[in-house]
């Protein structure tokens, strides 16, 4: 199925409300990726902020919690669980000494419900006093609450079943999908980051288990097509994939939100909770929802549902703006036509973009590090790509980068750097472009496509934006030398208050 393309007035939404919104999120510090509206099945409005683009996948991090939540839908429906399978009958390897008679409750729903009893998320350093093996962490968690009574956010928990479908199929989360939803769905391009690519080392237990809970990369196209599915209540295209009673479940209100536990902050988060998703302040509504903005927003009684994916911290600003401008103000029937504003719609479509830093030429500094070559002390064997990714790159690469060398022409740097495998038997030379004019550069590397500019602060110091196609944000590298070193250091533009944003090498520092 291909989505039909109108205008926003043919599907009782008007062109200037779409406008509104762009520009009150703007005004708002949300930094939009991309959005698709969809209303009666119809595309009428999407757009990408360059240099996100329609064939680039973008980091959706919990919104993945709604890929596993179907995953678990189906493997009910085909008889390979059951949602009341306790916990410590499937994991009495990784079971504390004493079992708690709440731990003896939980079971697979409570996972869905995010209710097992836990009062608070597993942290990093809950993780690393068992050695990196989350899974016993998980168990090692008290459980303060009965099950299905209290409600903690808990991502370990999703990740949990991502798990506990391994272990019953010998499939991954992506590989049990694949025939069952995204190649009926024409979804090709998908991937899953693993638990050893960012919350544990790649050689701890339990290390390739897919992230469930927050590490799919999906094209904005795509995360329509699984929410026009699941809008749909498990059709496509005229056949059922999916049986209709697991969505009068796992899309109503299973829990309350609003408690002493979870204590939620902002309005959109205490109306309550469903399988994996949120409930929003509509008939029936709820939302696939990802850290910084990832949102598929569903809205049963407009027949309407929105895409968006950013880079956002205030997203309780993000959503309320979403239900105040378009879907408080949609109408029942079609409008009439407003061809005039409809073109000045799609002509700032066409043009939407995230700036690159603006920036000055200083000739006088530039030839100070042209043509310059510098052996980098590297003792963590960090990859460039690992060092200038931005936060939603995720991953441990093999290679170590050894040397950087420095170019200035046409307007921009280049910095081509050697990296050797760690185990010492290859080596990789890659040129990272980047624009010192106040645009963009690309560049294709080792791990997809990146996009680079800079600008001179001092005269032997550059700040340079690097955006990792595939990522949230960019990372913000400073780069300074002298006649004889080199400094990078690197911050992530969201900040930096979460474990997921965290960034374990900071510095790089290389001489001639």
């Amino acid at each position: 199925m291909n989505f039909e393309r109108v205008t926003p007035e043919s599907v009782g939404i008007r062109s200037k409300d779409i406008r509104e919104f762009l520009k009150e999120c703007y005004a708002s510090g949300i930094q939009l990726h991309s959005f698709m509206l969809v209303r009666h099945g119809k595309v009428c409005a999407e757009g990408w902020y360059h240099p996100y683009s329609p064939d680039a996948r973008h980091i959706i991090y919990s919104f993945s919690k709604t890929f596993t939540q179907i995953a678990i839908g189906f493997a009910e429906q085909e008889g390979i669980l059951s949602l009341d399978e306790k916990l410590v009958d499937l994991f009495p390897q990784e079971l504390p000494e004493k079992i708690s008679e709440n731990l003896a409750l939980a079971d697979i729903e409570s996972l869905l419900t995010m209710s097992c009893g836990h009062a608070a998320e597993l942290t990093t350093d809950d993780i690393e006093a068992y050695g990196g093996n989350w899974v016993k962490a998980f168990f090692a968690q008290e459980f303060v609450y009965r099950p299905h009574t209290m409600f903690q956010y808990n991502t370990t928990g999703t990740d949990l079943l991502s798990l506990i479908l391994l272990k019953k199929t010998g499939q991954s989360l992506t590989q049990f999908l694949t025939p069952r939803l995204f190649d009926p769905l024409g979804i090709k391009d998908v991937y899953c980051s693993t638990m050893g690519d960012r919350v544990v080392d790649p050689d701890v237990p339990y290390s390739e288990v897919e992230a469930g809970g927050w590490g799919y990369h999906m094209r904005t196209e795509d995360l329509a097509r699984f929410i026009a599915f699941l809008s749909q209540r498990g059709v496509w295209e005229g056949k059922r994939l999916l049986r209709e009673e697991w969505f009068d479940r796992a899309f109503r209100k299973q829990i309350e939100t609003d408690n002493e536990v979870y204590a939620p902050q902002t309005e959109h988060w205490k109306l309550g909770y469903c399988y994996q998703c949120w409930c929003n302040p509509y008939n029936d509504s709820w939302r696939a929802d990802g850290l910084y903005g990832q949102y598929g927003y569903v809205i049963p009684e407009k027949d309407a549902f929105m895409i968006m994916t950013a880079a956002a911290v205030n997203t309780e600003k993000q959503l309320s703006l979403f239900d105040s401008i378009l879907v408080d103000r949609m109408e029942e029937k079609a409008l009439e036509e407003n061809p005039k504003a409809w073109r000045k719609l799609q002509k700032k479509l066409n043009k939407l973009e995230i700036p690159a830093p603006w920036a000055i030429r200083q000739s006088w500094s530039e030839p100070l590090l042209h043509g310059k070559t510098f052996r980098i002390d590297n003792p963590s064997g960090i990859s460039l790509e690992e060092f200038i990714g931005g936060e939603g790159h995720f991953g441990h690469s093999e290679w170590s980068v050894q040397t950087i060398t420095f170019e200035i022409a046409q307007n921009q740097l280049m910095i081509t750097y050697q990296q050797k495998k760690k185990d010492g038997k290859g080596s990789l030379t890659q040129t990272l472009n980047i624009g010192l004019d106040g645009k963009y550069r690309k560049s294709v590397l080792s791990d997809g496509t990146y996009y680079a500019a800079g600008k001179w602060v001092l005269a032997n110091e550059l700040e340079l934006e690097i955006r990792y196609q595939e990522a949230l944000a960019a990372a913000i590298i400073r780069l300074t030398f002298d006649e004889t070193t080199l400094r990078l250091s690197v911050r992530s533009q969201m900040p930096e208050e979460l474990d997921i944003t965290k960034r374990k090498v900071r510095t790089l520092q290389g001489s001639l």
